[in-house]
């Protein structure tokens, strides 16, 4: 299924998608005074949001979604993959962020390799990717499909609701032999996406998930059964 772009922009509106955005914002609040890549940008939340703070170069290939990119707070935009990155100068970012990309890459080497090759010595790497316990249980019990779950544990690829087909991967798999060292990482979607989305239109939901959300990201076992996973890696 190619991406549904319209499709994705009305799910971001929703509760259950600004949430999200409420979680990993707290969860980069110490980003500030840095020079930041954000490859594949979407429409632009992430770099928009952290330009208040900080130099952002956006890098997004889908020119509907650049087109429709938020633009509260100036930053770069570039259109374009890794062909845009080869031009980029080594040690020039201090922050690299990759936030549900990777599913999405055939060769995930080639760009963690650019990363290291970009990031200065020290610089934060932050990946945002499929978790795939989080994924299965959402399967279950959020979508009542345990054949689906059963396709999912036997190693196919998730169907998105917007984007097509994305691939779980090992992260540290994936940067074996390169200068990256994973630091910490925390849960997204620990709870909210087992929920029917009939709850998530009361008063005052948003809010109250949110503290629940945040109470339990960076504790075991909550965040190992995150649908999203939040990676933090150190360039050495």
């Amino acid at each position: 299924m190619a991406a549904n772009i319209q499709a994705y922009l009305e799910n971001l509106k929703q509760p259950w998608g600004q949430i999200y955005y409420d979680i990993l914002f707290d969860q980069l609040q110490d980003i500030k005074g840095k020079r930041v890549l954000d490859f594949g940008s979407g429409f632009g939340l992430v770099a928009n949001h952290l330009a208040k703070d900080n130099e952002v170069l956006a890098v997004e290939p889908n020119q509907e979604m650049v087109a429709l990119r938020a633009q509260e707070h100036p930053y770069q935009q570039l259109v374009g993959s890794l062909d845009q990155l080869a031009s980029l100068e080594d040690a020039s970012f201090e922050v690299i962020l990759c936030h549900n990309v990777l599913e999405y890459v055939e060769d995930r080497k080639l760009v963690l390799k650019e990363f290291t090759r970009l990031l200065k010595p020290g610089g934060l790497l932050s990946i945002v990717k499929h978790n795939e316990v989080g994924r299965v249980l959402q399967t279950v019990v959020f979508e009542n499909d345990p054949q689906k779950a059963l396709n999912l544990l036997a190693g196919q690829d998730l169907e998105t609701h917007s984007m097509g087909l994305a691939q779980a991967y090992d992260l540290d798999r994936g940067v074996e032999d390169l200068d990256l060292e994973v630091q910490d990482y925390q849960g997204i979607r620990v709870f909210y996406g087992l929920q029917d989305n009939r709850f998530k239109g009361q008063e005052g939901w948003r809010e109250s998930m949110l503290k629940m959300e945040l109470a339990v990201c960076q504790e075991s076992p909550y965040r190992d059964i995150a649908f999203f996973q939040h990676y933090r890696l150190k360039r050495s």
